[in-house]
């Protein structure tokens, strides 16, 4: 296998996932712009994306999501996702949850304020001004559902859903939409989860 990735919040999810459940992958990593845009990755991924996992047999998977499911049955040791049905359940909604109302936001605003998106989708420098304008709301949101002294996302035990919540936590840091100080539940969820040596996958 090989794991196609880049400088990007999708493909640090996978990074992070791959580091905490100790896999070791050969990877190749891609600037943005260029070599995802090249003739050869296109070929891997026709949506010039990352990351992309290449399978010993030829077979290509796109998605974090996916990538991740799929290592996680093939990789069965410290499982993320859980195994009873009420727990899969739990955590699929709160990464669901912790995509659209964290992640997305921010992948959004970026995608229409830096110039490297310029030739991919139109602009429109209003939307990116407002989802910034959104983004204390919806950390102060996950603040009041943290609110009933759990450690992590989804209980008391690390999942998938910290993951999915990694990665808005680090873009906050880069695009200035850190949490805001008064939302000591997530600062303290943050705080435990920059001391995870995956945080720097």
């Amino acid at each position: 296998m090989k794991l196609y990735g880049a400088n990007a919040g999708n493909a640090k999810r996978v990074r992070i996932f791959i580091a905490e459940k100790r896999i070791e992958l050969p990877r190749e990593t891609l600037d943005l712009g260029t070599d995802t845009r090249s003739p050869e990755y296109l070929k891997i991924n026709s949506l010039v994306e990352v990351p992309a996992l290449a399978l010993d047999d030829g077979q290509i998977i796109t998605e974090s999501m996916a990538i991740s499911r799929y290592l996680e049955l093939i990789y069965p040791d410290k499982i993320l996702m859980r195994k009873s049905p009420i727990e899969q359940a739990q955590i699929e909604m709160w990464s669901q949850r912790i995509f659209w109302q964290l992640f997305l936001p921010i992948g959004q605003m970026v995608r229409h304020e830096l110039p490297l998106f310029s030739n991919v989708l139109e602009q429109v420098p209003e939307f990116a001004a407002a989802q910034r304008r959104a983004m204390p709301g919806k950390w102060r949101w996950l603040d009041r559902e943290m609110s009933d002294g759990r450690r992590f996302i989804v209980g008391n035990s690390f999942s998938f859903a910290d993951i999915q919540g990694m990665v808005p936590l680090m873009l906050g840091d880069i695009f200035d939409l850190s949490v805001p100080g008064d939302c000591k539940n997530v600062l303290n969820w943050a705080n435990s989860l920059r001391r995870r040596s995956s945080w720097t996958a």
